[in-house]
């Protein structure tokens, strides 16, 4: 019965700053709330998301799967980890379907960064984890978690009663945010107003992102790099053979038995040339062929 919690070992232990824990439990909440655009806020400001990165894909991703986490919540249902191989394969196919660009436009726009201070964090989980699974194979310390992250949240004000009048003033839309926004309402429809007469006049430019065309030609770049390395080390072994050859037949028609010095350092420099486009050539055909598996398992494009 009870017990202390010692710290024996202080050879890799970090310390979160205030405004990372304050980050954090609202994280936490927004997850619990389904609350995509408070999460997404909340990454920022833990810097798990990169401030300025486009959001649009970040929050229709973070709604898909809060609304997943809420409905497994609801429904008692399986984890994904404890579904069979077939049924984890199904789910894959589905959410590939409805994120595929999405998901595509992350990994290319890599608005995610990972603080170096969590490491210490998923290396304690991982270690609990580990140490679970060691003794108990159905051990989910996502599901343990569970009831304590809910105590956390209807404990988010120092009080459940206090957290529960301030969900229902969010639901209801009685938060002082809320009745600014009805007040401020007039003024926010004048900007909008204002906002498309410049549109119609030319004075307001608006950038819209055409996914299929950005992964279109993200490939058309790799393409062309990869020729482009090809045509330059067929340029400079050209070259360098020329020039050795030419070079080789001065000095055997001056008797001087072999090319200068200052030849034979030139034709290395031509053949090296050679060499380090040419070694680009076979790191781009690998990031094509990466590049174009990432498209048909994310259901953008059909397998050949």
């Amino acid at each position: 019965m009870g017990g202390r919690l010692i710290y024996y070992d202080f050879g890799m232990m970090d310390e979160f700053r205030p405004e990372v824990k304050r980050g954090l439990v609202d994280l936490i909440f927004s997850v619990y709330e389904g609350d995509a655009k408070a999460t997404c806020d909340a990454m920022e400001s833990v810097g798990i998301l990169r401030r300025g990165a486009d959001r649009v894909s970040v929050e229709k991703i973070a709604r898909f799967f809060l609304a997943e986490f809420g409905s497994t919540l609801k429904s008692k249902g399986k984890w994904v980890n404890e579904l069979d191989k077939e049924e984890q394969k199904k789910q894959k196919t589905s959410r590939r379907a409805q994120l595929g660009a999405d998901l595509l436009s992350l990994s290319t726009d890599l608005p995610f960064k990972f603080p170096p201070t969590f490491t210490f964090v998923f290396r304690a989980f991982t270690s609990l984890d580990g140490i679970g699974k060691g003794l108990d194979s159905k051990y989910d310390l996502t599901r343990l978690a569970q009831p304590f992250l809910k105590e956390l949240v209807d404990l988010r004000d120092g009080s459940a009663t206090i957290s529960l009048l301030k969900g229902l003033q969010k639901k209801l839309g009685w938060r002082p945010q809320d009745l600014a926004a009805v007040v401020q309402s007039p003024r926010k429809v004048a900007q909008i107003e204002d906002t498309l007469r410049r549109a119609e006049q030319g004075d307001l430019k608006l950038r819209v992102r055409v996914l299929e065309s950005e992964r279109a030609f993200k490939r058309i770049d790799i393409v062309q790099s990869t020729m482009v390395n090809a045509i330059m080390s067929s340029m400079f072994l050209n070259a360098g053979i020329m020039l050795s050859a030419t070079s080789t037949a001065a000095a055997a028609a001056a008797a001087a038995g072999s090319p200068s010095l200052a030849s034979r350092v030139f034709v290395k420099g031509l053949f090296a040339a050679a060499t380090m486009f040419g070694l680009n050539i076979p790191i781009n055909y690998m990031k094509l062929r990466k590049f174009d598996r990432a498209s048909v398992e994310l259901g953008l494009v059909q397998k050949a």
